[in-house]
């Protein structure tokens, strides 16, 4: 992965971050500290991100970087939607559309989307420490 995407990925994480803890607030709720793996065909995903929804929509969201295959967050007790996108770079484009726009990288998406955009990851977490919450993921379907 070149300097640029891991720039771009430890960008898009920080942002992740300052808007988990925006959203966290001062609440006293139970938490749980997440850890775990992330694969992709049995393959350690570089670098990434995950996160976790309240499966309900109410309630706090929360992220964290995926690197060399683990991950760790702290996240709110119950059941969750999980997430997780990872991208590589295939090529340049302008960043906007003017002769002395500067080119950024175009990153294509690794994850398929029933893991991110159309995710059926469940998991329930529990106060305090939650090990083990790892993600064997596919990048096809099994054909039945």
């Amino acid at each position: 992965m070149s300097n640029r995407s891991r720039m771009w990925t430890r960008a898009l994480f920080a942002a992740v971050v300052l808007t988990s803890a925006f959203l966290a607030g001062c609440g006293g709720t139970p938490k749980a500290e997440v850890t775990g793996t992330v694969t992709l065909d049995g393959v350690p995903v570089e670098n990434g991100i995950i996160q976790f929804y309240p499966a309900g929509g109410a309630g706090q969201s929360v992220g964290g970087g995926i690197e060399k295959g683990k991950y760790k967050v702290e996240a709110s007790v119950g059941e969750m939607t999980v997430t997780i996108n990872a991208s590589k770079v295939v090529g340049k484009h302008k960043m906007f559309d003017t002769k002395e726009s500067p080119e950024v990288d175009t990153l294509q998406e690794l994850v398929p989307d029933e893991y991110n955009k159309q995710s059926t990851l469940k998991i329930t977490l529990k106060e305090g420490v939650n090990e083990n919450v790892n993600f064997e993921l596919k990048s096809t379907k099994k054909k039945k």
